[in-house]
């Protein structure tokens, strides 16, 4: 698996709200400290035209410059983002943030002609690639549309991630918001034009996951589907990719996520009796959780998984087995300091 060792290094003028707690531990005793880079992006301006069933996020911040949901029955489902570049970034470095999450194998520049297709909106072409989740629910999958549109040097991202039924039925939904986008350069701060926003509530850092992470490790900016995202490397050319992700629900189960990443690391998926081999018991802020160790030749797998309060959560470090080894113990001591902050 080829991981994210300088993938976003053209992204490092647009910073993503980070969070770090001030201790190693999460005990009752220890003091808890909050901390949120600034976002210093000053680049393009994006204005558009909303469809009246989507929603405005509240509290839109880091690389983001707007967010939205479709509005349900069910209440609201769905993300869309809005997500400018400062770089032209090559289009196989953003799919593959996308594609290491639903299972996929990364992508290069020549089978990703296989999955692209071009639309013409408004006069602008868009890359459509459709990436769906191949574990789970296979009839009705997760499913991340990602729509890239290049102008005048720069890369602006439009990733659509919700279930396969909600993404088709609407897609004339998102192709008109894309053609209604209007992008233009700018040195002032990031603005979204549009519909008045709700009053975004007032950020509780008691509600806020935090950790620390070793001081070596390359932070990168957060995207659609990552809390948190780190690349670790050596001078002899090994990567690391570490990252902390969280979905409702248990998005299937320990046993389909973990085949989906014994595959990422070039290994046989196992089954419920050859699952208890690289699980072992563990806890992460004070609650059970699973530990999960894999090994192959060449490559390594080390994740923490915890299922809490119908969410699933994974602290999940994938790369080179040597470096990964030598990395072992900061992984694990990460896992102790990291805190949901819900208690």
């Amino acid at each position: 698996m080829n991981l994210l060792s300088g993938l976003l290094n053209k992204l490092l003028h647009a910073l993503a709200a980070f969070s770090m707690a001030g201790l190693f531990s999460c005990s009752d005793h220890d003091e808890i400290k909050s901390y949120t880079a600034p976002n210093h992006y000053d680049g393009p301006v994006v204005a558009w035209k909303l469809p009246e069933q989507w929603g405005e996020n509240p509290g839109v911040g880091g690389m983001m410059a707007g967010s939205f949901h479709v509005k349900t029955g069910q209440g609201p489902q769905g993300r869309i983002g809005v997500m400018p570049f400062r770089d032209s970034v090559e289009t196989p470095q953003i799919v593959n943030m996308f594609a290491r999450e639903l299972g996929h194998s990364d992508y290069n520049q020549s089978n990703l002609v296989e999955i692209m297709e071009k639309k013409d909106l408004a006069g602008r072409s868009f890359d459509l690639i459709r990436l769906e989740d191949k574990s789970g629910d296979e009839e009705n999958p997760r499913t991340a549309l990602l729509a890239l549109h290049r102008q005048n040097e720069q890369t602006w991202l439009f990733p659509f991630i919700a279930d396969k039924r909600l993404v088709r039925d609407q897609l004339d939904n998102f192709y008109a918001f894309l053609g209604s986008t209007i992008l233009r350069a700018g040195k002032t701060p990031v603005r979204a034009m549009a519909p008045s926003l709700p009053q975004a509530q007032p950020a509780n850092s008691n509600h806020q996951p935090t950790w620390v992470a070793p001081q070596h490790w390359e932070q990168k900016p957060a995207t659609q589907m990552r809390i948190g995202n780190y690349a670790v490397s050596n001078k002899s050319g090994q990567s690391l990719d570490f990252s902390i992700t969280s979905f409702p629900g248990q998005v299937g189960g320990t046993l389909a996520n973990v085949n989906r990443w014994l595959g990422q690391v070039g290994m046989e998926p196992t089954d419920e009796e050859g699952l208890k081999e690289y699980l072992s018991d563990c806890t992460i802020d004070q609650k059970p959780a699973k530990l999960v160790l894999a090994e192959s030749k060449e490559q390594a797998l080390y994740a923490a998984i915890l299922f809490h309060k119908g969410r699933s959560w994974f602290l999940k470090l994938m790369g080179d087995r040597a470096l990964a080894q030598s990395e072992k113990e900061n992984f694990l001591g990460l896992i102790d300091s990291f805190c949901l902050g819900d208690h």
